[in-house]
């Protein structure tokens, strides 16, 4: 079956529709985000079971039949760039409407948000996440069960938890429950070529990792989890004091809530950041047994990799899954045994050797980054941001100098106004002509009139 979208599809989750009545079943849906900001299910094809064990025909076509499908939410003049549907936790959620078995999805476009809706029933909205100052360019969420086992862990407990990459290149996870950060990696700037490190003096803010963690650890009491990098951004949202940012590309959680794996737009590496463990604190007021405060996620272990990783998984076994530039496609990392370090095990990996034994004798291009860019080298999901106090004559003028620069249309605009008042004039004018012409045309209807009864009184 092949579905047809209004417009180019840039995300997509798989879920389950809990039925309506007792005893009924469970719809699998695919709820696909597109680049109008609408989100949209529908319904998975089912196998009959007598087609099960037919042959398949290697040139059989895609059949494409008329399907039901359901407009379920929209982000209005955005775009959607990620969703996930993931289910409630039970011990916090105690609404009328969860009677039933119910699911929240998550999504995250362009302009900074991420909603979180109640699934199907996507008209009733539990909350936004709010922090990022620029599009949301990758997103991962679950409720991971609490290890009771460790400080703040309980019997039952879960952690709701989300993980966003944005364009203002900082990752931040969340507590979705309560809408609020729990914690930010800080930017990363793309390093310098090694002929100009020394003049630039780049090598010190191109990779933070090689620093030891005494150093780390003593920056993090100075400066605190919650001042990373989030006061000197310039206007430019994809540079850093004069230095390109390295823009997530893909985030993912970890099946077991212990990292956060970062694939960078241009950084042939991915960081995987250790999520430090709950505070213990039994006589929490809050039923939520997540992290109460920000928590550090500055410590990384970078791992190298090949080419420009695309994509990031994480397995329900700790290992983490990378999609590739060819020739390698598919990367897996492996946990060592009793420690939190990951080593590279593609060599030996099932699925790396399947998919490689599968394209042996293809020819496939990957693409460069899922993050696409203009004809000026700009992210297309990058907004125009104009300021108030900008303008004069209707430019945007740099606050150091009386030299133009290029932006989009702003809404207090004076060329946009301009434009919008000649408009209203030219609807106004148009609209008296043609009173004036009905009015001509209605008294030459009387005159003709007229003269007929004229012409039939003389008879």
């Amino acid at each position: 079956v092949t579905y047809n979208l209004p417009k180019r599809a840039r995300c997509l989750a798989f879920c389950n529709v809990s039925p309506s009545s007792s005893g009924g079943k469970n719809c699998p849906v695919i709820v696909a985000g597109d680049l109008s900001g609408d989100a949209i299910a529908f319904p998975v094809p089912t196998v009959p079971s007598s087609d099960a064990s037919s042959t398949d025909d290697a040139d059989a076509k895609p059949i494409t039949t008329p399907t039901t499908r359901r407009l379920l939410l929209g982000h209005t003049a955005s775009m959607l760039t990620g969703l996930n549907v993931v289910p409630t936790n039970t011990a916090w959620d105690k609404k009328e409407v969860e009677k039933q078995q119910q699911q929240l999805i998550l999504t995250a476009d362009r302009d900074e948000k991420i909603r979180i809706s109640y699934f199907p029933e996507t008209h009733i909205i539990h909350g936004y996440l709010l922090g990022h100052t620029s599009f949301i360019s990758a997103m991962d969420a679950a409720v991971i069960a609490a290890d009771p086992q460790s400080p703040g862990g309980d019997e039952g407990g879960q952690r709701p938890l989300c993980i966003t990459g944005s364009g203002d290149g900082t990752v931040r996870l969340w507590d979705y429950q309560s809408c609020k950060e729990v914690g930010m990696v800080p930017v990363v700037i793309k390093k310098c070529e090694e002929e100009e490190d020394e003049k630039m003096g780049c090598g010190d803010l191109a990779d933070e990792g090689e620093k030891s963690t005494e150093e780390r650890e003593e920056e993090e009491e100075d400066v605190g989890a919650e001042d990373d990098f989030d006061e000197d951004f310039t206007d430019d949202e994809q540079s850093f004091d004069g230095h390109d940012i390295a823009v997530p590309l893909s985030v993912a959680l970890g099946s077991d809530a212990r990292q956060v794996v970062v694939a960078r737009d241009g950084v042939p590496s991915i960081d995987i950041h250790p999520i430090p463990s709950p505070p213990s604190s039994k006589s929490s007021a809050s039923s939520s047994l997540l992290l109460s405060h920000l928590v550090s996620l500055h410590k990384k272990q970078t791992l190298e990799c090949p080419s420009q990783p695309l994509a990031v998984r994480c397995f329900s076994d700790g290992s983490v899954l990378v999609l590739a530039r060819e020739p390698d496609f598919l990367l897996h990392f492996q946990r060592e045994e009793g420690t939190t370090e990951f080593k590279h095990v593609s060599s030996t990996s099932a699925f790396s050797m399947a998919l490689r034994g599968a394209v042996e004798n293809e020819t496939i291009v990957m693409p460069e980054t899922t993050l696409e860019r203009d004809g000026d080298g700009q992210f297309t999901l990058q907004k125009n941001k104009v300021h108030d106090g900008d303008f004069a004559n209707g430019l945007a003028v740099e606050s150091a100098g009386d030299k133009p620069k290029e932006s989009g249309p702003h809404w207090n605009d004076g060329k946009r106004k301009e434009t919008a008042k000649l408009a209203e004039q030219r609807r106004r004018k148009r609209r008296r002509d043609e009173a004036k012409r009905e009015k001509v045309d209605s008294s030459e209807s009387l005159k003709v009139a007229s003269t007929a009864d004229d012409g039939n009184s003389q008879n």
